[in-house]
């Protein structure tokens, strides 16, 4: 058994103590940095949560605001639409009114005219009408019938003669007379009835010279002077009228 001195046990212990006390301070230092991670954590989760709170009371303001305006649209459509109604029955009698005209006045271009009708008709059918742009395109249709009671027209259009369907020349004295002459130099005109009119071809030699001369002299753009005409009623006679 080897002796040890007091004065080397002293020294080892010393040593051991330096270490002890040096890995206690490592120790230290190193729960001290855990502490200051720990801390920065959680000093950043509360930043985190303040956000989060700080957004949701923004989203339920936006949220709040949203709802408030939705509900102002709301009210707003819901008078809108009582306004629209209002208008639209006005406009609706007189689109009915004017189609009603159409389908009993002379039949020059009538398909077009109610194409044309359909197609107002079908703007206001549907779920968010314009009923101002209807009644501007509606007025404009009105004042261009009117403009056609006071022309004399050279132009074509589809007819159902004989059970065929033709396109022939036309020739429309205002809205009161409408002549044809068929691909064939055939001539004719409309002819009133107690419910309708009726495209007649004409035989007449006479009247036929008549229709012909019609014809002619707005072709060479003459003005129409004084002219023997047919006049369209249930018997066909012919009369003296100034065409201007």
């Amino acid at each position: 058994m080897v002796a040890v001195s007091p004065g080397a046990a002293a020294t080892t212990l010393a040593e051991q103590l330096s270490e002890t006390r040096a890995q206690v301070d490592s120790l230290a230092e190193k729960l001290e940095n855990q502490r200051r991670v720990t801390r920065d954590e959680l000093s950043a989760l509360h930043a985190e949560r303040a956000e989060l709170q700080r957004q949701v009371r923004l989203e339920r303001i936006r949220q709040d605001t949203l709802a408030k305006l939705r509900a102002e649209r709301t009210q707003r459509l819901d008078l809108q639409e009582g306004r629209i109604l209002t208008m639209l029955k006005p406009i609706q009698r007189s689109l009915t009114s004017v189609k009603r005209y159409v389908s009993v006045t002379l039949p020059f271009k009538r398909e077009e005219r109610m194409r044309r009708l359909e197609k107002i008709e079908a703007d206001l059918a549907v779920t968010h009408p314009d009923p101002a742009r209807a009644l501007t395109q509606l007025w404009r249709f009105v004042e261009e019938e009117e403009a056609l009671a006071g022309e004399i027209d050279l132009s074509q259009q589809p007819i159902e003669l004989e059970g065929k369907r033709l396109l022939v020349d036309v020739v429309r004295i205002g809205m009161a007379l409408m002549y044809f002459r068929l691909p064939d130099g055939g001539v004719g005109w409309v002819r009133r009835t107690e419910d309708s009119w009726r495209f007649e071809r004409l035989k007449d030699a006479q009247a036929i010279q008549t229709v012909k001369n019609v014809f002619a002299d707005l072709e060479k753009n003459r003005v129409l002077g004084s002219k023997r005409i047919l006049i369209s009623t249930d018997a066909p006679p012919a009369s003296d009228r100034k065409l201007r």
